[in-house]
């Protein structure tokens, strides 16, 4: 994933074409993945100050179908394996599954289309086994009318390139700031004897 929306981001900073669509496309399955650390925001705002909003929210549509196709065949089964499995006795996610349990089709629109962080949801309807063609209509539904609303800023306001680029490279900072300490902690646990003295 990582690969790829490195070489997408490469090749979209090249002149723009009919081609660019495609690069939207293969950039926006990493952005869009359970895990990603891209931001799709910026991106689409480009495309949009750059060409047809309709084709940007198209193709990043596309990619993030493709996501959320990989999402739900590796996270549903990695997720109720036997030994993993532990975190659904927990009194916070039986209360918040059987909160989403009452919509789950509109909390995935709800929160495809808003600023409400979304991976706890995608999380929640992997978990709960959510049907696939469910989670990926309610995933079009709600991220189409936010890539139209996002090319059509950019394509109303024309924000600088070098704001987009500002604002995209924050992302990534942001989350190198929250991760870092994690996986400092980490890389220290691995790392300490085997034999029950303290690290």
């Amino acid at each position: 994933m990582l690969a790829l929306a490195l070489a997408a981001l490469v090749l979209m900073l090249q002149d723009f074409s009919t081609s660019s669509y495609l690069y939207l496309a293969f950039y926006a399955v990493p952005a869009n993945s359970a895990i990603s650390v891209f931001p799709h925001e910026p991106v689409v705002i480009w495309y949009g100050s750059q060409g047809s909003i309709w084709w940007t929210a198209v193709a990043a549509s596309a990619g993030t179908l493709i996501a959320g196709f990989l999402d739900h065949s590796v996270f549903v089964p990695v997720m109720n394996l036997k030994g993993l499995t532990g975190y659904k006795e927990k009194a916070w996610y039986q209360k918040a599954a059987g909160v989403f349990l009452k919509y789950p089709f509109a909390v995935i629109v709800v929160t495809g289309f808003t600023p409400i962080p979304f991976f706890p949801f995608k999380f929640l309807s992997f978990s709960l086994h959510y049907p696939l063609w469910k989670y990926l209509s309610a995933l079009l539904i709600g991220r189409f009318p936010r890539y139209v609303l996002l090319a059509w800023i950019g394509y109303v306001i024309h924000i600088p390139g070098w704001l987009l680029i500002a604002i995209f490279g924050g992302a990534i900072l942001g989350y190198a700031i929250k991760a870092g300490p994690e996986i400092v902690r980490y890389l220290r646990t691995s790392r300490a004897p085997r034999d029950g003295t303290p690290p």
